[in-house]
């Protein structure tokens, strides 16, 4: 029998109210234990009444009793609102074990619904992200996982690889010859169909992930072109120091960006040039370019004021060898001294801005946009992938798709076809917690947060 578990479902800290949770076959004598004698607790229903620590009176709380197998866990559960005292919180969790509960672990709340059917591991994923969701993409994304979107359209497609495999395993079996031959043009039609769904799915984790994680765009450029006023300029106040003197920025400055409900993560780097002056620019320039790999967006900024140096241009043909989107940011449009910079014939992206005076930087945060709306990139349904593991389970399942159709068309046996897609088949399996081992089901679980 499992044990009974109780942890805070509330953060730490002084508050006017927190919530501790207790799961288990022991939850409701454990209240009863350290409640007036005779108390009830109908089902679903907020009871007011104390809670006693010994002979004494701990607190005064709503307490909420929810009988297996409707609850949260599948299990009794019972939930303390209580006043949000630090002493208060951490006696009555003392007070519970005493009485028989124990601790619970990261995510144990989870892991025992998991366990016990009230979701499966992309849902319970998907409530680890709207849990640690900062902006409303990102909580968008995780509400298609929690809510069974994606479940439910994985479910479609091992339903329909599930009955190709049947129709295979048929005729294996079928020693007699008494079935029809497999009519092979359709079974391959139905599982590039199939295949189809996990490709579309498998594109859109690019998205997914910079939704999740947020898009990161490092600023780069020579010394003293305005990138440290272009950061201040995009977040709005004052983050990086700003300096006529040239290489003020040491090291890089990072500083997050909620745009149109899209988390960005602006790096401000030091300026780049060929011959450093000490050895703590030196070590502010390697930071740059390591910020430069880890961007999804390059946002190159040049300066209209002055002419353009070799160095810059070399900089640029280093940033272009990136393979990654790279904005040519014009900056200082109100002191310029020349119409053109050389660069643009050789930029894809282009925006002239102005930091001092604000001009262009709606339309920069427009483009910096458009690389996490690309639509060709998302789902059609909202639908999306944001993690590694998914995205390498859907490209898995795709692959074995793909052979089973290249063993049905160049005659290979059934055998061979139906091999690839039983492996299609358990790694479809495996993202939704069905044959993933225990161990990778700890790991996934100790993310989340105590008391979920």
């Amino acid at each position: 029998m499992p044990s009974t578990i109780c942890a805070p479902a509330t953060a730490q800290g002084q508050s006017a109210i927190a919530l501790i949770r207790l799961s288990g076959p022991d939850s409701l004598p454990i209240l009863q234990k350290i409640t007036a004698a005779g108390k009830t607790f109908p089902p679903r229903t907020q009871v007011f009444c104390r809670l006693m620590d010994g002979e004494t009176v701990l607190d005064e709380a709503l307490v909420t009793y929810f009988p297996a197998p409707h609850s949260y866990t599948g299990e009794d559960i019972v939930e303390f609102a209580i006043h949000g005292s630090p002493y208060i919180r951490g006696r009555l969790l003392e007070v519970l074990c005493a009485a028989g509960a124990e601790p619970a672990k990261r995510g144990e709340f989870s892991y025992r619904a998991f366990l016990n059917g009230k979701m499966d591991l992309l849902e319970a994923q998907g409530l680890c992200d709207l849990i640690s969701s900062g902006n409303k993409a990102a909580h968008d994304l995780a509400l298609s996982s929690l809510d069974g979107r994606l479940s439910q359209k994985l479910n479609g497609v091992k339903n329909a690889l599930a009955e190709t495999l049947a129709q295979l395993e048929a005729r294996l079996d079928d020693v007699d010859e008494e079935m029809p031959p497999l009519d092979v043009q359709k079974t391959v039609n139905d599982l590039l169909a199939q295949a189809g769904v996990l490709a579309k799915l498998a594109d859109t984790f690019s998205v997914g992930r910079l939704i999740k994680e947020g898009l990161k765009a490092a600023i780069v450029g020579a010394p003293n072109c305005g990138k440290s006023s272009l950061l201040n300029a995009l977040v709005g106040f004052d983050r990086a120091i700003v300096s006529d003197q040239s290489g003020t920025t040491r090291d890089t400055v990072e500083e997050s960006l909620d745009l149109d409900g899209q988390k960005i993560i602006l790096t401000d780097t030091a300026g780049i040039r060929e011959h450093a002056l000490d050895p703590a620019e030196q070590e502010g320039m390697k930071r740059s370019l390591r910020a430069i790999e880890k961007a999804d967006v390059v946002l190159f900024v040049a300066d209209l004021s002055r002419e353009l140096t070799p160095q810059e241009e070399a900089l640029w043909d280093d940033v272009q060898k990136q393979n990654k989107p790279v904005v040519l940011v014009l900056n200082k449009t109100d002191s310029a001294t020349q119409n053109r910079c050389p660069l643009e014939g050789k930029a894809q992206y282009t925006v002239y801005v102005s930091c001092k005076k604000g001009e262009g930087l709606e339309e920069l945060k427009k483009q910096i946009l458009s690389f996490v709306a690309a639509p060709q990139a998302q789902g059609e349904d909202g639908v999306m992938i944001s993690n590694l593991r998914q995205y390498q389970a859907v490209l898995n399942a795709q692959t074995d798709v793909e052979s089973a159709c290249v063993r049905l068309e160049h005659g290979a046996g059934l055998e061979l076809c139906a091999e690839h897609i039983r492996g299609a088949l358990n790694a479809l399996k495996d993202l939704a917690g069905e044959v993933t081992p225990d161990d990778v089901l700890g790991i996934i679980f100790s993310k989340f947060c105590m008391g979920k």
